[in-house]
């Protein structure tokens, strides 16, 4: 009884310190300076929703919001498409150049972002590829495609043979049996990669920051960083742009949690 006392206590403890950050930003994002400072935990006099209204149309948040959204759903898109139909060749087919495959994705997680930005910066130069949304979705897509292959093709390695060979003899060729078997039944792990994939592309910064310029395509994380530049002294409306920037990736986790917990456990499956 006394250990669960001290657990649950510690538990409590490490929660709060967890969401206390994001409750004082709620709070701060519906007041002044002057109630920020003088009295930074308590509820605000006056609501000051103008706050949300200077972030949302005088700096553009509208704008990099949208960019954002596009950006991150196309990442997840292509991701989910082009890794699951790997996946499913890696964990189905008995090749022998699956084992150099799998060793060649696994090492792409290994190698560090920053240690590759030179050949990437000279790549997107040389195609003129800078100030373009696509090129920075693929960005995104060839740097989560590692992780996304590791994560499917271990689930789909755990579904059993049988269901395959069984829609073989009804004569399914092997892309029915991709689409219509292993496809639905990896929902679990796809929803898992595409939480991550999607948390990755809304908050990566760096791309942004070394290949897009033009203000009308830049992504949120980028935009936030403008913001607290220009208007570094107004505490209320930086507070509201930053809850404008944590709300979606918020809502997309709370909406997926079960399944994320799902794709987690995919190691569970045996045949």
């Amino acid at each position: 009884m006394k250990n669960k006392i001290v657990l649950y206590s510690f538990i409590i403890i490490m929660a709060f310190l967890f969401i206390e950050p994001m409750i004082f930003t709620l709070i701060s994002s519906f007041k002044g300076n002057t109630e920020i400072f003088g009295s930074p935990f308590s509820l605000p006099e006056v609501f000051r929703f103008e706050n949300y209204v200077i972030a949302w149309q005088e700096a553009n948040m509208s704008r990099y919001f949208l960019n954002s959204i596009l950006i991150s759903m196309s990442t997840v898109i292509v991701l989910a498409v082009v890794s699951s139909m790997a996946s499913f060749a890696l964990s189905r087919f008995n090749l022998r150049v699956n084992k150099f495959l799998a060793l060649f994705f696994l090492l792409g997680m290994m190698i560090p972002m920053h240690t590759v930005l030179v050949p990437v910066a000279y790549i997107i130069g040389a195609f003129g590829l800078k100030n373009n949304l696509v090129a920075l979705v693929l960005l995104y897509v060839a740097f989560s495609l590692s992780f996304s292959i590791l994560v499917l093709s271990r689930f789909m390695k755990g579904i059993s043979a049988s269901l395959e060979e069984a829609a073989i003899m009804d004569g399914a060729n092997y892309f029915q049996i991709y689409y219509k078997i292993m496809l639905p039944m990896s929902v679990p792990a796809i929803a898992t990669v595409s939480i991550f994939n999607f948390l990755g592309a809304w908050n990566n910064i760096l791309f942004p920051l070394l290949f897009i310029n033009d203000d009308r395509l830049k992504p949120i994380a980028l935009g936030l960083l403008n913001f607290s530049g220009e208007r570094g002294s107004e505490y209320g409306p930086l507070m509201a742009a930053i809850v404008i920037t944590i709300v979606v990736p918020l809502v997309v986790y709370l909406l997926f949690q079960e399944k994320v917990e799902g794709g987690l456990a995919a190691g569970a499956i045996k045949e």
